[in-house]
């Protein structure tokens, strides 16, 4: 008897899922850096990486363009849901690797590019530095990272205040928020359910992660998110993402 699925939460807002384990979202809408990670994959002799990889909405698009890849997430029913949504005849170029990060085990010098995408802001200043040492380990020289992360400037416009001031003290890590449900832009009830804690960012910090692991950094930009919907958007800079490469 074959082992029966995780059942996928309901999500709030269309192409808003959220996860099994109530640390996130899996936003259904690609961004471009997504976008790139797949082009670039699917063209590319090297396995790509994706990290936080959710139910597998870039892992599933790279796959079918031609790309070999290894997804990873912290929870295995994530896994297990990506696995069977695969088509079978892509199947064979799928490795699922289950870990959290920092922590995760995967090869050195292996992969040609790597997405991880609003992951990084669930994670300690402290974590946050370790998880990108460790992209710069496992990509090989000259291969892509792809970062992706939360900003105040969209559902968590409540905290800026905060931000501002953290940043005004020169605070390494000026975006550290909790408890996070204070910042909603709505209320929510005795029951709901959230991070302990979110590590928001901007693209000066997620460039200097990156520069202080190794990284040559591209691009460095906001992301407008739209699909976010009106209280999940404020100005055009909703998410924060870098393109980097590891020197050669």
């Amino acid at each position: 008897m074959s082992e029966s699925l995780p059942e996928v939460p309901e999500g709030w807002l269309p192409g808003m899922v959220p996860t099994l384990n109530n640390k996130g979202f899996m936003f259904e809408v690609i961004d471009e850096f997504a976008e790139e990670f797949i082009s670039k994959s699917a063209k590319s002799d090297d396995p790509a990486l994706e990290l936080g990889c959710a139910y597998g909405v870039a892992t599933i698009a790279a796959l079918k363009e031609g790309a070999t890849v290894t997804a990873s997430d912290m929870d295995d029913g994530h896994l297990k849901v990506l696995e069977s949504r695969t088509p079978a005849e892509y199947r064979d170029k799928l490795t699922l690797a289950q870990g959290t990060l920092p922590d995760v085990d995967l090869p050195e010098n292996r992969f040609g590019t790597l997405l991880c995408s609003r992951v990084l802001h669930f994670l300690t200043g402290e974590d946050v530095d370790k998880s990108v040492r460790n992209m710069y380990r496992w990509l090989k020289p000259g291969g892509k990272l792809y970062l992706v992360a939360d900003t105040p400037y969209g559902i968590w416009q409540n905290f800026i205040p905060t931000w501002e001031k953290n940043l005004a003290n020169n605070e390494r890590w000026p975006g550290h928020m909790e408890p996070t449900l204070d910042y909603l832009p709505f209320p929510t009830s005795e029951d709901s359910v959230g991070p302990e804690f979110m590590n928001l960012m901007n693209p000066q910090l997620l460039c200097r992660t990156a520069r202080e692991a190794g990284f040559d950094v591209r691009k460095c930009t906001y992301i407008d998110r739209p699909d976010f919907g009106p209280k999940g958007r404020m100005d055009g800079r909703e998410n924060c993402g870098i393109m980097a490469v590891k020197p050669e």
